[in-house]
């Protein structure tokens, strides 16, 4: 699942676009996944795909929801190579470095 949520937001997203965290849901069988860029037009591939990924895992569309949420570019600091780090920050994925 997380390969191929990866290879999917690279290929379809701007370059900007990252994977930050996928959750499973056990009662429902479903994924949520999220993801953090700095391009707010990147929301509009998030519905197709979700229906590409379900397809490719024998999934029903309702069963992977992808939530795409972007920050300023002026929020992460792309100079010293941890533009993933800062997004999943920003996003609240991950506790800030103390």
């Amino acid at each position: 699942m997380a390969e191929l949520a990866r290879l999917s937001i690279e290929n379809n997203m701007s370059a900007r676009a990252r994977l930050v965290e996928i959750v499973y849901r056990d009662q429902d069988k479903a994924y949520d996944v999220f993801v953090g860029t700095t391009v707010p037009d990147d929301r509009r591939c998030a519905a197709q795909l979700e229906v590409a990924i379900a397809t490719v895992l024998g999934l029903l569309p309702e069963q992977i929801t992808m939530t795409v949420n972007t920050v300023e570019q002026a929020e992460v600091d792309l100079n010293f190579g941890i533009f993933e780090r800062l997004l999943a920050q920003k996003i609240g994925s991950v506790p800030p470095i103390q």
